[in-house]
């Protein structure tokens, strides 16, 4: 680990996954060869054209046999990276600001900082936007990897690792087209699958109740989706430092609309006085 790290050069590797993206690929690579030193391209078994436009663009792309596992893929090409900052970037998010070149670069440069937060600006069918922040742009560092079966993160890492930092703001942003009909077909269901897997191997996970229960109710599967969040409700509701966990108030949000929407108003402001409590 040491000998690679003395090994990387000054400048940002973009690592990017994909799997039969050519209908949206050519949009994502030409936004980032302007910033990239070198783009790490990881196909996980395409039998389209991704490929091949990956070479258009000049990608250092190699082979991962896909694991229904979004992070070990990730990690394989964060092990691929020369360089000693990484974005990570998916396949449909584009990075659309004039400046973000030398926003990242004067990031990088500050030699403390093990991660910084962007901007995922997310659109949807409606025409509404919107913003969250996400940990992507990071250090080159072993003790830096991705977490999560899907909806990968490296978050946790950071925080074991550098206890107490607080990640800062880079003023760039991602739009992100993931939510959008036409590109979400079949995701969706590849996501729910994945969730299953993983909460049958770990049936207190979270992190893996909190998705299942949040993608189920985005897809539109209500009934099926009450269970679920009971359920990660129950989850939370043992751990000690629910601190640890920034999505919970989202969570205790969409589960109090759910119960009120389907008729149980009483037990939702039964759970609302629970809450409260925790804090």
């Amino acid at each position: 680990m040491k000998a690679k790290m003395s090994k990387l050069k000054d400048g940002l590797s973009v690592v990017v996954i994909a799997k039969n993206e050519e209908n949206i690929l050519n949009r994502t690579l030409r936004h980032i060869t302007g910033i990239a030193d070198e783009i790490v391209f990881i196909d996980t078994g395409s039998h389209d054209n991704t490929v091949e436009i990956a070479g258009k663009f000049r990608c250092r792309t190699f082979e991962f046999q896909w694991c229904d596992d979004f992070s070990k893929a990730k990690n394989f090409g964060v092990e691929q990276a020369r360089y000693k900052w990484i974005l990570n970037i998916d396949c449909d998010e584009v990075l659309y600001d004039k400046n973000a070149k030398l926003l990242i670069e004067k990031a990088c440069r500050i030699n403390n900082k093990p991660a910084y937060i962007i901007w995922q600006d997310n659109l949807y069918d409606n025409g509404g936007v919107g913003q969250v922040k996400v940990m992507r742009l990071f250090r080159n560092d072993p003790g830096i990897r991705f977490r999560n079966h899907v909806h990968e993160s490296i978050c946790e890492s950071v925080y074991r690792n550098w206890p107490g930092y607080k990640p800062e703001v880079v003023d760039i942003h991602l739009r992100h087209y993931g939510h959008l009909s036409f590109n979400a077909t079949g995701k969706h269901e590849r996501n729910i699958g994945i969730l299953r897997k993983w909460i049958e191997s770990d049936p207190d996970n979270i992190y893996a109740n909190y998705k299942l229960a949040m993608t189920l109710f985005e897809t539109g599967r209500i009934e099926e989706s009450l269970p679920q969040f009971e359920k990660t409700f129950d989850v939370i509701s043992e751990v000690k430092d629910k601190n640890t966990y920034p999505f919970i108030g989202d969570f205790m949000n969409f589960y109090y609309r759910i119960l009120v929407d389907s008729g149980f108003a009483e037990k939702a402001c039964g759970l609302r006085g629970i809450v409260e409590a925790w804090v």
